[in-house]
């Protein structure tokens, strides 16, 4: 597979109330840091906010402004056909090589960003599909 990019992701904790994407995203957008693709997800009173962007540590600092907790984590993003099978036939190489998803979100290009437990392994092991 080629076109497989290491990238740098911002993982932040919000809470689940009203407000709070908004005000992250507002903070992000008084810097002009622009948000590639996102991912949300809550679980109780907590939230998961995923963030690709090419100014990863700007916005992780204006985030810790804001009082959330942010912090940077690599993952990869590789080209995906919207076909079917594509995520299967990815997915299944990474666990044939033991490794874990742990995270995984598209972006409006037609990239997949996947966070695994060894992103070089994963990489390595995509590279050769």
């Amino acid at each position: 597979m080629q076109g497989i990019q290491t990238v740098q992701l911002v993982y932040a904790t919000i809470e689940n109330t009203p407000g709070q994407l908004s005000r992250a995203a507002s903070a992000l957008g008084r810097e002009r840091i622009n948000i590639d693709a996102l991912s949300l997800e809550t679980q109780g009173h907590l939230g998961m906010l995923r963030l690709l962007t090419t100014r990863t540590g700007e916005a992780v600092k204006v985030l810790r402004n804001q009082g959330i907790e942010a912090h940077e984590s690599e993952a990869i993003a590789i080209p995906l056909g919207n076909r079917p099978g594509e995520l299967g036939r990815v997915s299944s190489e990474l666990a044939a090589a033991g490794l874990n998803i742990e995270s995984v979100f598209p972006t409006p290009d037609g990239r997949l960003v996947i966070r695994t437990n060894d992103v070089r392994q994963s990489e390595r092991i995509l590279g050769k599909l």
